[in-house]
C-alpha cells in the first residue's frame, strides 16, 4: 500500500536540520545566499525508480535525479558553513531523488524488485533546477506540509 505525496510536496532534500530555532533562520538564509550565489539554473531528468532503505523492506519511492553536478560545489560549501555555525545533519553522501510515495505496507517486494528493474532507466520528465528553498516541515494527520521560510532563485 502506498501514500503517494502530493506534488505541491515534491522537492530535492540537500540538507534535513530537523528541530531549528526560529532564530537561527536568518542565519540558514545568509549561509544559503552564500553558497548558492554564483550558481546557475539548470535542466536535469527525473530518471529511474528505487526504494529506500533497500527492496526487502521499502519505506519511501522515489525517482532519481539524473544531475546534480551543478550544484556540487555550493553543496559542499552549504554542508561546511552549516558545520562551522553548530548546525548537525546526516553526513550520508546526497543521494538526489524526489520522493513520490510513502510505502505503509509492502505485502510482495519482489513487485518492488520487478518495478525496479523495469524502470530503472525510464525518463519520466525534465525538471527545472532554479532554486533553493529552505522549508519548516510541519507534520500534520494528514502527512507533512512544507512551509516555505526562503527561496533563492539561482542565476
Amino acid at each position: 500500500m502506498l501514500n503517494w505525496a502530493i506534488p505541491q510536496n515534491w522537492h530535492i532534500t540537500l540538507f534535513f536540520l530537523g528541530s531549528t530555532e526560529e532564530f537561527a533562520v536568518p542565519l540558514i538564509q545568509q549561509l544559503i545566499e552564500e553558497s548558492f550565489s554564483k550558481i546557475q539554473a539548470y535542466q536535469t531528468e527525473l530518471r529511474g525508480v528505487g526504494v529506500f532503505p533497500n527492496t526487502n523492506n521499502p519505506k519511501v519511492l522515489w525517482l532519481g535525479l539524473d544531475d546534480v553536478q551543478p550544484i556540487m560545489s555550493a553543496y559542499s560549501k552549504l554542508g561546511e558553513l552549516l558545520q562551522q555555525n553548530g548546525f548537525s545533519f546526516d553526513q550520508k553522501p546526497l543521494k538526489p531523488h524526489l520522493t513520490i510515495a510513502r510505502v505503509k505496507r509492502a505485502d510482495h517486494p519482489s513487485a518492488f524488485q520487478s518495478l525496479l528493474s523495469k524502470y530503472q532507466e525510464t525518463v519520466f520528465d525534465r525538471v527545472n533546477m532554479n532554486k533553493v528553498v529552505l522549508f519548516e516541515s510541519v507534520t500534520t494527520p494528514f502527512g507533512p506540509v512544507y512551509k516555505p521560510l526562503f527561496e533563492k532563485q539561482l542565476i
